[in-house]
């Protein structure tokens, strides 16, 4: 209904607008551009109102329209439909006073729609069709930065999700809905795992994984484990839970990544529900009848690393999925918007500091001036559902890749969009005025379900693309090892 209204208003806008301009230019009279004037300010106002800038002024969406998906949809249909009417009105206003100036805009508007029709026409041929057909790219689509290559390091796996490094350069891996963690080993050095063990199983949705001390930690819904193999068979005998009772609403919505810190605490970044799911009474949000300040999930909860004193650490973080510490102690986390929104923004990462609030479920995205709580370092577009991340601090990249953030990209877009592949996203820190500035480039490209990334003992970076399973039997799970070769 919302955006019925909305392209409604778009076409009355356009429409009077377009006919002021005619009607001041035949009879001369001032009154006629007040319409154009009245036309103008009503579409302004409806996009202002749908914009960012509107979030920076009232602190929230006053119209939750999402402008990006509207553009890139209906608008295009909209405006040719008014070319065609514009055009229309134009030629019949000929007919009746011969003015050359309703000759050339009927011509401009004919002549703009029948470009319209080809480019949309040329879009079509040139966009990879959203259908079954190559649902799945492979390694011919993955599109690496000059210098570096890519392999597969494992493939034929079930749902990889998260991985993490041992201190013999094991690579462990967790397989979402099996259950299980597997640990792989390249036992000859050429850059793929020819060692494969299940090293522990059992597990419900692990989503997490950390090494420390000869101990693997798993998160999975509601706990953390701690895994060991005292006796060196490569598979774990000693398996404890350090954490229970954490929140865990169902499979996307639970305890996410975690990490260890340079002092020791293990970070667990964990989720909230969805902004339906909770009451908003006097301006106050409750989960369940329970406040928000008392909440102890939507954030990233700190704790020692046997799993006792937990306290959150920062909160107001949606869907916090991974977690990643840099050389400097400085701790990043991804987010994930609310998709159950009119304007689904929130997809974004963010610098977490100790005692401050991120905004949800207030506020997605940038926060308005007058708030306290505070922004994230990088937006990313709605619907790319932002999830593994690792700080590069390896030696095998190139200098200017020293503390760049990877950050996998799940999602592509708008959902039923032609963007069909996802990407590895490389955001890199900038010095500009004295302050750091974050900024988004282009990395990796023409991955399926990227979701996952580390960087290895030998300073490759591993990405595990989540595939597989019995939702998606038709092609394997695999994870990638980027390395860099030379140019």
């Amino acid at each position: 209904m919302l955006k019925l209204l909305a392209l409604s208003l778009i076409a009355f806008s356009l429409t009077f607008a377009s006919l002021g301009l005619v009607q001041y230019f035949r009879t001369r009279q001032r009154a006629a551009l007040l319409w154009s004037v009245i036309g103008v300010a009503a579409l302004g106002a409806l996009f202002f109102l749908a914009s960012g800038a509107a979030v920076q002024l009232f602190g929230a969406l006053p119209i939750g329209l999402d402008l990006r998906a509207l553009a890139t949809g209906e608008l295009v249909g909209l405006a040719v439909g008014v070319l065609a009417a514009g055009g229309a009105a134009a030629i019949f206003v000929l007919g009746r006073t011969r003015r050359k100036l309703a000759l050339g805009i009927g011509i401009g508007a004919a002549v703009s729609l029948l470009l319209l029709l080809w480019g949309a026409t040329m879009m079509r041929a040139v966009a990879p069709a959203p259908t079954t057909a190559n649902k799945h790219p492979g390694m011919a689509e993955i599109v690496t930065p000059e210098g570096f290559r890519i392999r597969e390091f494992a493939t034929g796996l079930q749902e990889p999700n998260a991985l993490a490094f041992d201190d013999a350069g094991n690579l462990y891996y967790s397989e979402l809905v099996d259950g299980n963690i597997v640990r792989l080993r390249d036992t000859n050095g050429d850059g793929s795992a020819e060692e494969r063990t299940v090293f522990a199983s059992g597990f419900k949705n692990p989503r997490g994984l950390a090494w420390r001390d000869g101990t693997l930690y798993v998160a999975s819904r509601g706990q953390i484990n701690t895994l060991r193999d005292t006796n060196g068979d490569r598979v774990a005998d000693e398996n404890k839970v350090i954490m229970d009772g954490l929140f865990s609403l169902d499979i996307q919505h639970s305890n996410n990544g975690i990490a260890f810190g340079p002092d020791g605490k293990l970070y667990i970044a964990i989720g909230g529900p969805r902004v339906g799911q909770l009451t908003l009474e006097n301006h106050e949000y409750s989960y369940q009848g329970q406040p928000r300040d008392d909440w102890f999930f939507a954030g990233v909860i700190q704790a020692d690393a046997d799993g006792k004193n937990p306290k959150l650490f920062a909160r107001g973080l949606r869907n916090p999925y991974a977690l990643a510490f840099g050389s400097d102690g400085k701790l990043f986390a991804t987010d994930n918007g609310d998709e159950t929104i009119p304007a689904p923004d929130g997809d974004e990462l963010n610098l977490v500091e100790p005692g401050r609030d991120y905004g949800y479920p207030y506020f997605f995205g940038y926060p308005p001036p007058w708030s306290d709580t505070a922004a994230p370092i990088v937006r990313f577009v709605p619907h790319t559902a932002p999830t593994g991340v690792t700080v590069y601090d390896a030696e095998q990249f190139p200098a200017e890749y020293r503390g760049n953030i990877f950050t996998a990209l799940y999602w592509r877009g708008q959902p039923g969009s032609r963007m069909q592949y996802r990407e590895v996203a490389r955001v890199a820190p900038e010095q500009k005025e004295g302050e750091t500035v974050y900024t988004v480039k282009p990395f990796l490209g023409g991955l399926d379900r990227p979701i996952a990334v580390t960087v290895g003992p030998d300073g490759a970076l591993y990405i595990a693309d989540m595939r597989g399973g019995k939702a998606d039997p038709e092609a394997p799970g695999t994870i990638y090892k980027l390395e860099y070769v030379g140019k």
